[in-house]
Protein backbone atom coordinates (compact mmCIF):
# COMPACT_ATOMS: atom_id res chain seq x y z
CA UNK A 1 0.00 0.00 0.00
CA UNK A 2 2.94 2.28 0.79
CA UNK A 3 4.49 2.09 -2.46
CA UNK A 4 0.84 2.58 -4.08
CA UNK A 5 0.89 5.94 -2.40
CA UNK A 6 4.12 6.59 -3.62
CA UNK A 7 3.57 5.51 -6.60
CA UNK A 8 0.45 8.05 -6.93
CA UNK A 9 2.18 11.04 -5.00
CA UNK A 10 4.83 10.82 -7.78
CA UNK A 11 2.58 10.41 -11.09
CA UNK A 12 0.28 13.29 -9.48
CA UNK A 13 3.63 15.93 -9.28
CA UNK A 14 4.11 15.18 -12.59
CA UNK A 15 1.12 15.67 -14.44
CA UNK A 16 1.23 18.89 -12.01
CA UNK A 17 4.52 20.10 -14.03
CA UNK A 18 3.53 19.33 -17.10
CA UNK A 19 0.45 21.51 -16.77
CA UNK A 20 2.50 24.02 -15.23
CA UNK A 21 5.04 23.92 -17.94
CA UNK A 22 2.27 24.24 -20.61
CA UNK A 23 1.10 26.95 -19.24
CA UNK A 24 4.10 28.67 -18.20
CA UNK A 25 5.04 28.68 -22.48
CA UNK A 26 1.80 29.84 -23.28
CA UNK A 27 1.86 32.81 -20.58
CA UNK A 28 4.65 33.79 -22.03
CA UNK A 29 4.00 34.08 -25.59
CA UNK A 30 0.81 36.48 -25.25
CA UNK A 31 2.83 38.52 -22.94
CA UNK A 32 1.52 38.08 -19.64
CA UNK A 33 4.20 38.24 -17.62
CA UNK A 34 4.59 41.05 -14.79
CA UNK A 35 7.69 43.50 -14.39
CA UNK A 36 10.07 41.73 -12.03
CA UNK A 37 9.75 38.91 -14.19
CA UNK A 38 10.64 40.57 -17.49
CA UNK A 39 13.65 42.19 -15.87
CA UNK A 40 14.83 38.19 -14.54
CA UNK A 41 15.08 37.43 -18.28
CA UNK A 42 16.71 40.20 -20.01
CA UNK A 43 19.14 40.27 -17.10
CA UNK A 44 20.05 36.63 -17.67
CA UNK A 45 19.30 36.76 -21.87
CA UNK A 46 23.04 38.22 -22.00
CA UNK A 47 24.30 35.17 -20.12
CA UNK A 48 22.31 32.65 -21.72
CA UNK A 49 23.60 34.13 -25.22
CA UNK A 50 27.36 33.56 -23.89
CA UNK A 51 27.49 30.09 -21.92
CA UNK A 52 24.21 27.64 -22.90
CA UNK A 53 24.41 27.41 -26.72
CA UNK A 54 28.33 26.34 -25.90
CA UNK A 55 26.52 22.39 -24.52
CA UNK A 56 25.68 21.73 -28.29
CA UNK A 57 29.43 21.11 -29.12
CA UNK A 58 29.62 18.75 -26.44
CA UNK A 59 26.24 17.12 -27.41
CA UNK A 60 26.39 14.19 -30.00
CA UNK A 61 23.88 11.59 -31.54
CA UNK A 62 20.52 11.18 -30.30
CA UNK A 63 21.07 13.77 -27.64
CA UNK A 64 22.12 16.24 -29.52
CA UNK A 65 19.49 15.87 -32.17
CA UNK A 66 16.73 15.79 -29.55
CA UNK A 67 17.53 18.90 -27.44
CA UNK A 68 18.86 20.62 -30.70
CA UNK A 69 15.28 19.98 -32.57
CA UNK A 70 12.99 20.88 -29.14
CA UNK A 71 15.00 24.22 -28.75
CA UNK A 72 15.35 25.01 -32.43
CA UNK A 73 11.66 25.18 -32.77
CA UNK A 74 10.96 27.33 -29.96
CA UNK A 75 13.98 29.72 -31.49
CA UNK A 76 12.20 29.58 -34.53
CA UNK A 77 8.82 30.18 -33.12
CA UNK A 78 10.31 33.21 -31.89
CA UNK A 79 11.59 34.68 -34.83
CA UNK A 80 8.59 33.69 -36.53
CA UNK A 81 6.90 36.21 -33.84
CA UNK A 82 9.52 39.03 -34.24
CA UNK A 83 9.17 38.90 -37.91
CA UNK A 84 4.82 39.47 -37.74
CA UNK A 85 5.56 42.47 -36.21
CA UNK A 86 8.06 43.52 -37.91
CA UNK A 87 5.42 42.84 -41.19
CA UNK A 88 3.23 45.94 -40.03
CA UNK A 89 5.73 48.07 -37.91
CA UNK A 90 8.80 48.18 -39.84
CA UNK A 91 9.59 51.22 -42.11
CA UNK A 92 11.75 49.93 -44.37
CA UNK A 93 10.54 47.95 -47.09
CA UNK A 94 13.75 45.58 -46.91
CA UNK A 95 12.61 44.46 -43.13
CA UNK A 96 9.41 43.60 -44.03
CA UNK A 97 10.79 41.50 -47.40
CA UNK A 98 13.13 39.86 -45.14
CA UNK A 99 10.60 39.48 -42.54
CA UNK A 100 8.39 37.62 -45.11
CA UNK A 101 10.97 35.22 -46.11
CA UNK A 102 11.86 34.12 -41.83
CA UNK A 103 8.07 33.70 -41.43
CA UNK A 104 7.83 31.12 -44.80
CA UNK A 105 11.24 29.10 -44.08
CA UNK A 106 11.11 29.07 -40.61
CA UNK A 107 7.25 28.11 -40.15
CA UNK A 108 8.50 25.60 -42.72
CA UNK A 109 11.34 24.37 -40.87
CA UNK A 110 9.30 24.12 -37.86
CA UNK A 111 6.98 21.57 -39.72
CA UNK A 112 9.85 19.40 -40.56
CA UNK A 113 11.20 18.95 -36.84
CA UNK A 114 8.05 19.07 -35.70
CA UNK A 115 7.30 15.60 -37.73
CA UNK A 116 10.82 14.05 -36.89
CA UNK A 117 10.06 14.40 -33.20
CA UNK A 118 7.84 11.76 -33.89
CA UNK A 119 9.73 9.94 -36.71
CA UNK A 120 12.82 9.46 -34.27
CA UNK A 121 10.80 9.14 -30.99
CA UNK A 122 11.43 11.88 -29.02
CA UNK A 123 9.07 13.36 -26.79
CA UNK A 124 6.80 16.64 -28.40
CA UNK A 125 8.47 19.71 -26.60
CA UNK A 126 5.84 22.39 -27.93
CA UNK A 127 1.59 22.62 -28.29
CA UNK A 128 -1.11 20.35 -26.40
CA UNK A 129 1.26 17.41 -26.24
CA UNK A 130 4.54 18.91 -24.71
CA UNK A 131 6.24 16.30 -22.82
CA UNK A 132 9.68 17.39 -23.32
CA UNK A 133 10.15 21.01 -21.28
CA UNK A 134 13.75 20.98 -22.51
CA UNK A 135 12.72 23.92 -24.49
CA UNK A 136 10.66 26.17 -22.22
CA UNK A 137 13.47 28.58 -21.25
CA UNK A 138 14.01 29.17 -24.98
CA UNK A 139 10.37 29.70 -25.56
CA UNK A 140 10.90 32.42 -22.06
CA UNK A 141 13.98 34.33 -23.72
CA UNK A 142 12.40 34.59 -27.40
CA UNK A 143 9.10 35.48 -25.76
CA UNK A 144 10.94 38.37 -24.38
CA UNK A 145 12.59 39.78 -27.01
CA UNK A 146 9.31 40.06 -28.74
CA UNK A 147 8.13 41.99 -26.04
CA UNK A 148 11.20 44.80 -26.77
CA UNK A 149 9.72 45.24 -29.95
CA UNK A 150 5.77 46.01 -29.07
CA UNK A 151 6.03 49.43 -28.24
CA UNK A 152 8.23 50.91 -30.98
CA UNK A 153 7.53 52.11 -34.68
CA UNK A 154 9.34 53.09 -37.60
CA UNK A 155 13.06 53.72 -37.61
CA UNK A 156 13.36 53.01 -33.94
CA UNK A 157 11.67 49.26 -34.49
CA UNK A 158 13.68 48.78 -37.43
CA UNK A 159 17.15 49.36 -35.55
CA UNK A 160 15.92 47.43 -32.63
CA UNK A 161 14.89 44.73 -34.52
CA UNK A 162 18.13 44.06 -36.66
CA UNK A 163 20.04 44.20 -33.16
CA UNK A 164 17.79 41.50 -31.66
CA UNK A 165 17.58 39.68 -35.03
CA UNK A 166 21.47 39.81 -35.65
CA UNK A 167 21.14 38.52 -32.11
CA UNK A 168 18.73 36.08 -32.42
CA UNK A 169 20.53 33.90 -35.61
CA UNK A 170 23.85 34.05 -34.22
CA UNK A 171 22.70 31.92 -31.30
CA UNK A 172 21.16 29.97 -33.77
CA UNK A 173 24.15 29.29 -36.15
CA UNK A 174 25.87 28.98 -32.39
CA UNK A 175 23.38 25.87 -31.99
CA UNK A 176 23.79 24.21 -35.48
CA UNK A 177 27.48 24.30 -35.53
CA UNK A 178 28.14 21.46 -33.90
CA UNK A 179 25.33 19.73 -35.68
CA UNK A 180 27.42 19.16 -38.90
CA UNK A 181 29.11 16.89 -37.56
CA UNK A 182 27.78 16.11 -34.19
CA UNK A 183 23.94 15.03 -35.53
CA UNK A 184 22.75 11.55 -35.88
CA UNK A 185 20.34 12.11 -38.21
CA UNK A 186 21.19 13.02 -41.73
CA UNK A 187 17.72 15.52 -42.07
CA UNK A 188 19.66 17.43 -38.81
CA UNK A 189 22.78 17.40 -40.01
CA UNK A 190 21.48 19.15 -43.74
CA UNK A 191 19.12 21.09 -41.32
CA UNK A 192 22.15 22.54 -39.25
CA UNK A 193 23.93 23.17 -42.57
CA UNK A 194 21.34 25.41 -43.95
CA UNK A 195 20.86 27.19 -40.87
CA UNK A 196 24.32 28.62 -40.38
CA UNK A 197 24.74 29.35 -44.31
CA UNK A 198 21.29 31.28 -44.59
CA UNK A 199 21.63 33.09 -41.25
CA UNK A 200 25.01 33.64 -41.44
CA UNK A 201 24.48 35.66 -44.93
CA UNK A 202 21.05 37.53 -43.39
CA UNK A 203 23.38 38.52 -40.42
CA UNK A 204 25.31 40.29 -42.57
CA UNK A 205 22.68 41.74 -44.84
CA UNK A 206 21.86 42.95 -41.44
CA UNK A 207 24.99 44.93 -40.50
CA UNK A 208 24.99 46.49 -43.80
CA UNK A 209 21.18 47.92 -42.53
CA UNK A 210 22.24 49.22 -39.51
CA UNK A 211 25.07 51.24 -40.76
CA UNK A 212 22.68 52.69 -43.28
CA UNK A 213 19.99 53.16 -41.13
CA UNK A 214 21.69 55.00 -38.22
CA UNK A 215 21.25 57.85 -39.86
CA UNK A 216 17.83 58.39 -40.83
Amino acid sequence: MKNKNNLYIVTVGIIVLAVLGTMFISKQRTGMMNGSTMEQVMDSRVDTGSTEYKMYSQLTGDEYDRQFIANMIEHHQGAIDMAKLAQTSASHSELKTLASNIISSQSSEIKDMTSWQTQYGYAASSGEMMMDHSSMGMAYEMGNMTEELRSLTGNAFDLKFLELMIEHHQSAIDMAQPGVKNAKHQEVKDLARAIVDAQSKEIAQMKQWQKDWKSN
